[in-house]
């Protein structure tokens, strides 16, 4: 191999070989809940949970909790997400929380990645 990554596992033994495995960025997008949006619907084509992966990253140093006993916790969780084929779906809290619950400020950079063999 001339270029490309290789990792390794705790025994020595190849786990991920760029020549074998692949990923694609299907959507990257902002996810920002300093205002009053509720939620986000991103349609993805060719997303699929068995696949694929959202991930969300903060892009604000005053979105990343200080520590446990950080009484900003809530307003500095990462967003509810829910995913499904072609879909995810970001909210600022958990559906089922109660109506006081404080929902996530947090305002980030959100991922779709499929990857595979």
């Amino acid at each position: 191999m001339t270029y490309g990554a290789r990792v390794w596992d705790e025994n020595g033994n190849l786990g991920m070989d760029t020549n074998s495995f692949t990923y694609q960025v299907l959507w990257q997008g902002v996810i920002d809940f300093s205002g009053t949006t509720p939620s986000y619907t991103i349609n993805i084509p060719g997303f699929n949970p068995n696949n694929c992966v959202f991930m969300i990253i903060p892009t604000r140093a005053q979105d990343v909790q200080a520590s446990e006993t950080d009484g900003l916790g809530n307003s500095k969780s990462y967003p509810y997400v829910t995913t499904s084929a072609g879909q995810v779906v970001v909210r600022n809290k958990n559906p089922s929380a109660s109506a006081s619950t404080t929902a996530t400020r947090i305002v980030a950079k959100g991922y779709a990645i499929r990857y595979g063999a």
